[in-house]
């Protein structure tokens, strides 16, 4: 015999509105606040006000403050959605679209037509998602699939212009130098290529190559009877293959309501970055690859440990970050012969090219990363030295402390979602490196926002079905219309 509280909650159900528990394709509104926030972030970031190093340290903190808030999902979130549930249409409107819409103003008077189109997009990708939302009646699960489509403008877009006009960055020319240099029995690591790091440091010692040998073996087959060019349609498939990754781990667990929505938003979203395809597909930088293996990293890591050491293992071997960050967030300590194993095999091409010329290799990958000076990027070109050099070495405590109470506290992890918590501490982590390092480029970025959207859609639908449960059935009732 079902109790008073069930009989309660079947009366105050309204036949016109959907159920949260019973119609899983959508999320209640405040379930695509992750979404549409990390949408404003990826808009305003590049824009010329955040170009200086504390507007974009401010920033950067925000959205750091919003993911550790979103995360923990305790009383200051359940506020905001307290307040989203009673407000308006139009002020949910006004939510959705004020920043997009805002920046679409400031990008018509800018250089950059790209970023009129960028903008755009994100204001139309925030409406549309808002508008699935709301308008049940209408509501059409292929909307989703739409947005999909309308995101995929951005990354051709960018493709498209960085082949029409050429502007490839200093890491691209000089790993494509360095390929040349490789093929013809050269050492990269050893040369003189790269005039930007010998300046910054202020040595000519520091020339040689910054990277690690498995970009100059991607690029070198391609590079040598294509060109320099070739170096973007590499980003392409490198994209694409970040794309497909994002979808396998945003899907999650099956069970949880959202599932089908939540990962199409992420692959929207992640193609729909502005960071990620101005800096690969227009500009040629290369950190797609080393987020992409890490990525891939976290789908095996509860599958095979060896699998996921290689991965990470191959992700330094391309780029120092975001693998190293990785490589001790995912260590498990119940399978870690495995996991060294497959490590120290993703490692190999770093202790071939280090045996080699040990000398060149550690001065240009290693110390130069130590010893670079701060740019317009980061708050520490302003700051005191010595104020610099703590915050840096605050983060690398910060990282070690995460690292060891994840290798150590197995008691306080029994109850959590093991790769959601790696996951989403691996964020922090690197956002913490970036705000706290010399540099804080765009291309950075791409280290950990694509980590971001698969956390928020692996989250949603979870925090759906909470959120659901906890509800009064009015208040149920008003979040689901």
């Amino acid at each position: 015999m079902p109790s008073s509280r069930t009989v309660i909650a079947q009366e105050n159900r309204s036949p016109q509105a959907p159920d949260l528990l019973t119609f899983p394709g959508l999320l209640p509104f405040p379930g695509l606040l992750p979404f549409i926030a990390y949408l404003d972030f990826a808009i305003l970031l590049p824009t010329a006000p955040f170009q200086s190093g504390p507007a974009r340290a401010a920033l950067l903190s925000v959205f750091l403050l919003y993911l550790v808030v979103l995360l923990g999902r305790r009383r200051a979130f359940a506020a905001l959605e307290a307040w989203l549930i009673k407000a308006p249409s139009a002020g949910r409107i006004a939510l959705v679209g004020i920043v997009p819409a805002t920046v679409l103003a400031m990008s018509l008077t800018s250089v950059n037509k790209v970023r009129i189109v960028e903008a755009l997009i994100v204001m139309l990708l925030a409406l549309g998602m808002a508008w699935r939302q709301w308008d049940h009646r209408h509501a059409n699960r292929h909307l989703i699939r739409a947005l999909v489509v309308l995101a995929l403008a951005v990354p051709l877009l960018n493709l498209v212009s960085g082949m029409l006009v050429p502007k490839l960055s200093d890491v691209a020319t000089t790993t494509v130098d360095a390929a040349r240099l490789l093929w013809a029995g050269h050492n990269p690591y050893a040369a003189s290529i790269d005039p930007y790091g010998a300046a910054n440091a202020h040595d000519p010692a520091f020339g040689g190559y910054k990277y690690l040998p498995l970009m100059i073996a991607l690029d070198l087959p391609f590079v040598l009877p294509f060109g320099q060019q070739a170096v973007l349609w590499l980003d392409a498939l490198t994209v694409a293959g970040l794309g497909a990754v994002v979808w396998v781990l945003a899907s999650g667990n099956p069970a949880r309501p959202g599932r089908s929505d939540t990962r199409w938003l992420a692959l929207a979203i992640t193609l729909a970055t502005p960071e990620l395809a101005e800096s690969s597909l227009a500009m040629g930088y290369n950190d797609v690859i080393g987020t992409l293996l890490v990525l891939g990293a976290f789908w095996a890591w509860g599958r095979s440990a060896a699998l996921a050491g290689l991965l990470v293992g191959c992700s330094i071997s391309f780029k120092l970050m975001p693998g190293l960050v990785a490589m001790t967030l995912l260590f498990p300590p119940d399978r870690w012969r495995p996991y060294v194993l497959g490590l120290a095999a993703g490692l190999v091409p770093d202790a071939l090219a280090l045996a080699w010329d040990p000398r060149a290799f550690v001065r240009n990958v290693l110390v130069f990363n130590l010893v670079r000076s701060p740019d317009p990027t980061s708050w520490r070109l302003l700051a005191p030295v010595w104020l610099g050099r703590v915050a840096g070495l605050g983060a690398l405590a910060a990282w070690g402390v995460i690292s060891l109470w994840l290798a150590l506290g197995r008691r306080a992890l029994s109850n959590r979602d093991p790769l959601d918590l790696r996951l989403g501490l691996f964020v922090i982590v690197v956002l913490i490196l970036i705000m706290t390092g010399s540099t804080a480029h765009d291309d950075y970025m791409v280290w950990w926002m694509p980590a971001a959207a698969v956390l928020f859609a692996r989250n949603a639908g979870r925090n759906a079905a909470t959120d659901a449960a906890a509800m009064p059935p009015t208040k149920a009732r008003r979040a689901a219309g």
